[in-house]
């Protein structure tokens, strides 16, 4: 298998990853948050290892936070046919073959080893995704070996001179599936693995799994990581209560998606600690929690809206708004329809869910700029003056995106008057009842202890 010099920085990839990056950044996620940009080593044989929730959406959000050209490992199922394989090459992606890619396979395995660490001894970014596989949930899943594996491998070939580093990387994501939402990418401190190298010589086992035990405990702390899978769902609507309380209280925090996440993890501690500390305070929580969840579910209601009250005038008010606002939306709709919704019917047969955005993403920079040419080019064409092609083609992105949020907005209006013609319903009193026993709970033993 050849990989040519993959590794080495490529003018041609540094100019090409420029417009992904910019429609990552700024178009198709409402805001990237960074924190730990300082713990980035400026230079060495670094190693980064970040959770994997989100397919190749995970790649691009390390890559969209600074001008560099990691050199990444990904599962070798990815690399169908020739071209891809070229493609994925030319995008600094090594293959990574698993047991369920056929025994034979992983004989390939020795020539990518190989190769990551003559990228570390050549002091580049290698990244590496050591749950070794995606899935949209706030776990952090059992890690693998082959990171520390390469680590020593890369130490000993170098005479353990070499000082490679690993970085815990947590991604969070607001939302796995929707257009402009927001995302955090949180750096951690470096481990050292020359710390390590001293075991590694005695008993090359015992010092794989103390370090694979370092970066699953550094990279927990970067992320919502739910341990509790039994009551993994009561953990997630706990977090979707209690998280605006803690911010609210706080008031130097401001209610951003990185705070959220921040306050999410408080939250995630504060139930695995009362679990440990008060089991009969936790199972009553729990319970509470656990009917509170299945009525909403049933009622095909969020949180959001039993948090507070709203009155009919704010409701009619609202839906005054969003009639006054339906032509700028149906403008936007019909002129972003066709590029907007064809990866979606594309995407449809795709099992894998979660790699339904990457392949959008994908898509999307193809599908606008051919589809938004060919329709500035009719414009020119067949519309008189020329400015008035040039104002219709900047208001057809803007349009797009307002119209984008008006559909969220219309869910919540319809949502509210759902509530308003159903609050007296014994369901709806019910989960007022239950959220008020939820927090005052949470309330009595959280902010007490602070």
């Amino acid at each position: 298998m050849k990989f040519t010099n993959l590794e080495d920085p490529n003018w041609l990839y540094g100019l090409v990853r420029v417009f992904p990056t910019v429609v990552h950044n700024y178009i198709f996620y409402k805001k990237i948050y960074t924190m730990g940009l300082e713990n980035i080593p400026k230079e060495g044989a670094v190693i980064f290892a970040p959770n994997h929730q989100n397919a190749l959406m995970d790649a691009l959000i390390l890559i969209s936070v600074k001008n560099w050209q990691p050199v990444f490992m990904a599962r070798a199922d990815i690399f169908a046919g020739q071209f891809i394989r070229r493609f994925l090459f030319f995008c600094k992606i090594l293959p990574i073959f698993r047991m369920r890619d056929g025994k034979d396979s992983l004989k390939e395995n020795n020539a990518v080893f190989q190769k990551a660490v003559e990228v570390l001894r050549k002091k580049r970014y290698l990244v590496i995704y050591p749950e070794a596989s995606h899935k949209g949930i706030h776990k952090l899943r059992p890690l693998k070996k082959g990171i520390t594996r390469i680590a020593f491998m890369a130490e000993e070939a170098s005479n353990y001179t070499l000082g490679v580093k690993i970085v815990p990387v947590g991604i969070s994501y607001q939302d796995y599936f929707d257009f402009r939402t927001n995302a955090l990418i949180n750096f951690g401190k470096p481990i050292n693995v020359e710390d390590y190298n001293a075991l590694y010589k005695e008993n090359p086992q015992k010092a794989n799994h103390e370090l694979v035990g370092r970066i699953t405990k550094d990279l927990s702390t970067l992320i919502i990581d739910i341990k509790d899978s039994a009551n993994y769902d009561n953990f997630e609507i706990a977090r979707t209560i209690f998280a605006p309380y803690i911010i609210r209280k706080n008031h130097k925090l401001i209610n951003n998606f990185k705070n959220q996440i921040e306050a999410g993890k408080e939250v995630v501690t504060f139930l695995s600690d009362l679990k440990e500390s008060d089991s009969q305070t936790f199972d009553e929580l729990i319970s509470y929690l656990s009917q509170y969840n299945q009525i909403l579910t049933k009622s095909n209601l969020q949180d959001w809206i039993i948090r507070k009250k709203y009155k009919i005038w704010g409701i009619l008010l609202r839906t005054f708004i969003l009639l006054a606002a339906l032509p700028i939306t149906i403008f936007g709709f019909l002129n972003n329809f066709i590029p907007y919704h064809t990866p979606y019917l594309l995407t449809r047969k795709i099992k894998d869910k979660n790699f339904h955005t990457s392949v959008r993403f994908a898509l999307y920079l193809f599908l606008f700029p051919i589809f938004y040419t060919v329709t500035f080019v009719l414009l020119c064409k067949y519309l008189e003056p020329w400015w008035l092609s040039f104002l219709y083609m900047i208001l057809v992105p803007i349009t797009g995106i307002f119209s984008h949020r008006y559909y969220a907005v219309v869910k919540r209006i319809i949502a509210l008057w759902k509530l308003f013609f159903n609050q007296r319903k014994i369901s709806y009193l019910k989960l007022r009842i239950l959220r008020t026993k939820i927090v005052n709970i949470f309330e009595k033993i959280y902010f007490n202890k602070k």
